[in-house]
């Protein structure tokens, strides 16, 4: 019996250290919901580790999606990327990142520019 509960124990730590081991988004800039006075310049993407950037978009409330380039070559935990001069509007950035674990990492984030 006690070695089954043992191997639970062990188990238990195995799938937690491989639930946390994806890379995630930690913090964006500008940040998710954010309402802004003035445009950003750059967009920067805080990951837990290294992802690789496949693609990454913007776009305003009703308007086409604008490819945002050049993307890194290699993968890094934070990415900076220079941002088109954006008017007043809602906007969303998307992307799509490979982890080191060979996940892909969708995401987004919201940011409002005011007038």
């Amino acid at each position: 019996m006690k070695g089954a509960s043992i191997l639970a124990g062990v188990l238990l730590v195995v799938v937690a250290v491989s639930a946390q081991a994806h890379a995630h988004l930690q913090q964006a800039t500008p940040a998710d919901g954010s309402v802004l006075n003035a445009a950003p310049t750059e967009l920067v993407l805080q990951f837990s580790e290294a992802a690789q950037l496949t693609t990454l978009t913007i776009a305003r409330d009703g308007g086409a999606e604008q490819k945002l380039t050049p993307l890194p070559k290699k993968p890094q935990a934070k990415i900076a990327v220079s941002l088109p001069a954006l008017g007043p509007g809602r906007y969303v950035v998307r992307w799509r990142a490979l982890s080191a674990d060979g996940h892909v990492l969708p995401g987004q984030i919201h940011f409002t520019l005011g007038r």
